[in-house]
């Protein structure tokens, strides 16, 4: 992809890379960025990924809070294990559920963007 002063060109794959071929598609980046579908798409990006960023940094250093300044997480659950151990152990499930989120998530704006580009071909 390269950008112009207001045109994207997208080259389609091909054997030879080395100059631009007729098969180009230029997209008029200025009026994507302005249309409605591409500002609800920035907007519900920017949403998804600060929230889930939030939570993920909030779930993550709650544990070291907890461990270090509160006794919450010193009670025995099952003989030796205490709920320090079941909030770590349980890090790694809450890392694989919001990896998952994300990749489709990730496919799902993936879409949305080459709808958005498929609407602007020239």
């Amino acid at each position: 992809m390269i950008q112009t002063d207001e045109k994207v060109l997208v080259e389609q794959p091909s054997v030879k890379n080395t100059e631009y071929s007729e098969s180009a598609t230029t997209f008029d980046y200025s009026s994507i960025v302005k249309s409605d579908h591409f500002k609800k798409m920035c907007k519900e990006k920017t949403v998804f990924t600060v929230s889930y960023t939030i939570f993920y940094m909030l779930y993550s250093l709650l544990l070291p809070y907890l461990a270090l300044s509160t006794n919450l997480l010193n009670g025995k659950i099952i003989g030796e294990i205490s709920w320090a151990w079941i909030y770590a152990i349980s890090m790694i499930p809450m890392s694989f559920i919001v990896c998952s989120i994300y990749l489709k998530k990730a496919d799902y704006f993936d879409k949305e963007a080459k709808k958005i580009l498929e609407n602007q071909e020239v």
